[in-house]
C-alpha cells in the first residue's frame, strides 16, 4: 500500500517537528509500505520537519517541486505572463508574500506571521528579491484582510485557466503554482494509477484526499470541501498513531 501524507496541521502540530511517537508509527508503517509527504512547503522547508525520512519521496510546493533519492526537480513552474501579472498585484496593493524558487526565495512577511517562522528554518538557501526569482514554483500572498482578499481574488481569475490557485479564507493566504499542478496531479505522475491512503488537513489536500482508496481528513469539516467517504480524526498525534494501526 502507499501512505500520502500531508505534513502541516495532518502529521505536525507545532510547524517544528513531528512528534516522537507519531514518527516511530509513521517508521513502522513505512516498513510494511510506501511512505510519501505531500507538503505545501517547498522541499527546502520540508526537510528540517521529515528528518529522518529525506530518502522517501517528498512532493513540495503543492506538488510543483519533488524529492526522489535525495535529488530535487522541479516538475512545472509558474509562466513569466502570469508571474509578471502576480508581482504587478503585489506591488499595486502593497502585499505581503513569500516566491519560491527551485530552491531559494524571495519574502516580504512580517516577522509576527506564523508562516514567517516555518521559512528556510535550518537557513539552506539563499534569500533573492523578487526580481531575481528565475524558476518561480510557488507564490504565497499572506495575510490579506477581507477586503483586500475579495479584490486579489478578483485580479487573479482572469489567470485561473493558466494557475492553480488555493484560496484559504480562514487563514488569510493565498497559494499559486503553475497551471493543473498540485499535490494528485503530482502523485500520479510518481504512483500511475496505483491505489493510496491519503492523510489530510486543508483545501490543497482535496484532490489528493477525494482520489484516494482511504482517505482521513485531520481536523473539523472543512465548509469549502465535500468529502463524504473521508474518515474524520482529531487534530492530534494519537488519533494518526490510531488509525495507522490498522495497516
Amino acid at each position: 500500500m502507499i501512505f500520502v501524507m500531508d505534513v502541516d496541521g495532518t502529521i505536525c502540530f507545532n510547524g517544528m517537528y513531528i512528534e516522537e511517537p507519531l514518527r516511530k508509527e509513521i517508521k513502522n508503517i513505512a516498513t510494511k509500505h510506501q511512505v510519501i509527504f505531500a507538503s505545501a512547503r517547498p522541499i527546502r522547508d520540508l526537510l528540517p520537519v521529515v528528518r529522518g525520512f529525506e530518502d522517501h519521496t517528498l512532493i513540495g510546493g503543492n506538488g510543483s517541486i519533488i524529492s526522489q533519492d535525495n535529488q530535487i526537480s522541479v516538475v512545472k513552474s509558474i509562466s513569466e505572463d502570469s508571474f509578471n501579472h502576480i508581482k504587478s498585484l503585489i506591488h499595486k496593493y502593497n502585499l505581503q508574500y513569500i516566491v519560491d524558487d527551485s530552491f531559494d526565495y524571495a519574502a516580504n512577511v512580517s516577522a509576527d506571521n506564523a508562516i514567517f517562522k516555518q521559512l528556510d528554518p535550518s537557513h539552506l538557501a539563499n534569500r533573492l528579491t523578487i526580481e531575481d526569482v528565475e524558476k518561480p514554483i510557488k507564490v504565497i500572498l499572506v495575510d490579506l484582510d477581507e477586503q483586500l482578499f475579495e479584490l486579489v481574488q478578483q485580479e487573479l481569475e482572469k489567470y485561473e485557466t493558466l494557475l492553480s490557485i488555493h484560496y484559504h479564507h480562514r487563514e488569510n493566504n493565498i497559494d499559486i503554482t503553475a497551471q493543473n499542478i498540485n499535490k494528485y496531479t503530482t502523485l500520479r505522475k510518481i504512483i500511475g494509477e496505483l491505489p493510496y491512503v491519503a492523510y489530510g488537513n486543508d483545501v490543497n489536500d482535496y484532490e489528493l484526499l477525494k482520489h484516494a482508496e482511504k482517505a482521513y481528513f485531520v481536523g473539523d469539516g472543512n465548509e469549502e470541501m465535500s468529502l463524504t467517504d473521508a474518515e474524520f480524526l482529531d487534530t492530534h498525534a494519537q488519533a494518526i498513531i490510531t488509525s495507522l494501526k490498522d495497516y
